[in-house]
C-alpha cells in the first residue's frame, strides 16, 4: 500500500508514520507511560529515542508489504500528535483482523479513540475488504472497553488465555465489528 495514504475525520489526520513523528510519538508515549504500560508491554519508563525509530521502521515496513497498517494519529488543527491506531493480525482465511489503539494520556476521554476507530475500520471494510474486526481488550482495562462500545463493536465473549503480556497469560475480552455495525442495511 502507498506511503502516501491518508484518513481524514472531523477532528483527526491519520496517516502512516514518518521518520519526522519520532520526538512527537516518543514524547507522547513518555507522557502516557504510566496509563499505557499495564495494557501495552513495549511501553515502558525506558522506551526512548531508539525504540522509537526501530518502532516507526517496523511499521513502515509492515504497511509497504501489507502485514499491518499501522497510523499515526494527529490532531488536524493543531497537528498535535494524539497516539496511533492500527489493523493487524490479518487472518486472510478469515477475511478477518485485530483492531489497536492508544491515545496519548493528555487526550484520553474526548472520543479520539473511538473516532480514529471507525476512521481506521471503514478503510478496513471498504477499501481493505476485511469482513470482521476483533478488539481484544484486557478484562481491566476499562478505558479501552468503553471505546469498543463507543465504536459500536460488539461483545462476544472473555476468551480464555488471550492476552500474554508482561509474561503472564490473561483473559482477554472479544468485541468484533463488521460491515453492517457501521453501514446498517
Amino acid at each position: 500500500m502507498k506511503m502516501d495514504f491518508e484518513l481524514s475525520t472531523p477532528r483527526l489526520i491519520l496517516r502512516p508514520f514518518k521518520t519526522v513523528d519520532l520526538l512527537a510519538h516518543l514524547t507522547a508515549v513518555q507522557e502516557s507511560t504510566e496509563q499505557l504500560s499495564p495494557w501495552l508491554e513495549w511501553c515502558t519508563p525506558h522506551y526512548d529515542q531508539h525504540d522509537a525509530h526501530e518502532w516507526i521502521a517496523s511499521s513502515r515496513l509492515s504497511w509497504q508489504t501489507d502485514m499491518s497498517y499501522e497510523l499515526a494519529i494527529f490532531d488536524r488543527f493543531d497537528d498535535t500528535f494524539v497516539g496511533s491506531v492500527s489493523i493487524s493480525a490479518l487472518i486472510p482465511m478469515c477475511n478477518s483482523a485485530n483492531l489497536g489503539y492508544w491515545v496519548r494520556t493528555s487526550y484520553h476521554r474526548q472520543g479520539i479513540a473511538s473516532e480514529a476507530c471507525l476512521a481506521l475500520a471503514q478503510f478496513a471494510f471498504m477499501t481493505l475488504g476485511l469482513t470482521r474486526l476483533e478488539i481484544i481488550v484486557h478484562p481491566d482495562n476499562y478505558p479501552s472497553q468503553k471505546t469498543a462500545i463507543a465504536c459500536n463493536a460488539q461483545f462476544e465473549c472473555e476468551a480464555r488465555n488471550r492476552i500474554f503480556t508482561h509474561g503472564k497469560i490473561h483473559n482477554g475480552l472479544v468485541y468484533s465489528l463488521i460491515p453492517e455495525d457501521l453501514f446498517p442495511r
